[in-house]
């Protein structure tokens, strides 16, 4: 064989070799990420939470996050039930219990599995005895689509549709402790037009199947990161206990604690409707029953 053939055959074959490995890595990319999908989704079919919702402006003092300001402190309720196999629908519903002066605002959000199908949103305001439905589109996020004021958008709440993304691992990195994957995944067109991200970045546990961090792009440039962290497992579910939301942008700071925790009791459909928002006996018989269960 001829020295120029050799070199061709050798280019060829490098190319080829490189071609096969990205569309390996693009393809392990996303089945990882319907692994993660799995463990979150399919691990438990209700959840009942206490949560602790914290905010503030913050400074950077001696390479430590400080609030320049007394934190806002919320403490929530959140029932939520999954349905159906695969690209599961589930219905949530928080209500705020403390400051005395937010108590009984909620929200009740039904997500669809369905691809394309926006998700429902309704707010519930005492002092107004009226429930509101809330838009489902990229405005929701860019004007008042908070979850509760918080830096956790109602977009950041949902789950991960894996088929409006597409998916590429960066790397691997060991992640306080834990091997990790570092994946990268950006929305298809028609994601992106209801979605504020242009891209997201996340550290997946390579044993856990669970995300670490988050670091979520807009138009290119780092917006928000995202960390979990006091990871634990309860009731052979995977769960972390503290997200903390800093929106770099506005050096803004929310975290987000699990109290207590009860997973897999009996939840009704009709407690995950517009009558629990509303109806303030009818929630709290079905709340005393849940609480018991707290962990």
């Amino acid at each position: 064989m001829k020295k120029n053939q050799i070199v061709l055959l050798v280019i060829i074959t490098v190319f080829v070799s490189s071609f096969s490995t990205e569309i390996s890595l693009s393809q392990s990319a996303k089945d990882i990420m319907v692994k993660v999908k799995k463990v979150a989704k399919e691990s438990f079919s209700t959840s009942i939470q206490r949560i602790k919702l914290s905010s503030c402006k913050y400074t950077v003092s001696n390479k430590r996050i400080v609030c320049k300001e007394e934190a806002r402190n919320k403490l929530l309720e959140s029932i939520a039930k999954n349905y159906g196999d695969n690209d599961q629908d589930s219905r949530s519903v928080s209500i705020i219990i403390d400051p005395k002066k937010e108590q009984g605002v909620g929200m009740l959000t039904y997500e669809y599995g369905e691809l394309g199908k926006d998700n429902d949103s309704w707010i519930y305001l005492p002092e107004l005895s009226k429930v509101k439905r809330l838009a489902s589109n990229k405005d929701s996020n860019d004007n008042g689509g908070s979850f509760f004021g918080s830096e956790f958008s109602l977009e950041d709440m949902e789950d991960l549709k894996i088929d409006e993304y597409t998916f590429k691992i960066l790397g691997e990195e060991n992640y306080k402790g834990r091997d990790t994957w570092v994946i990268e995944y950006i929305p298809t067109a028609e994601r992106a037009k209801k979605s504020k991200y242009s891209k997201t970045v996340s550290w997946i546990d390579k044993e856990r199947y669970i995300s670490l961090k988050k670091n979520l792009y807009v138009r290119g440039d780092h917006y928000k990161q995202l960390t979990m962290s006091k990871v634990e497992k309860i009731d052979d579910v995977w769960v972390a206990r503290k997200l903390t939301m800093n929106n770099l942008d506005t050096k803004t700071i929310s975290i987000m604690k699990m109290v207590s925790v009860a997973f897999n009791q009996e939840v009704s459909d009709e407690f995950l409707t517009p009558r629990t928002l509303e109806d303030y006996t009818f929630r709290e018989r079905n709340l005393t029953r849940l609480r018991n269960n707290l962990k």
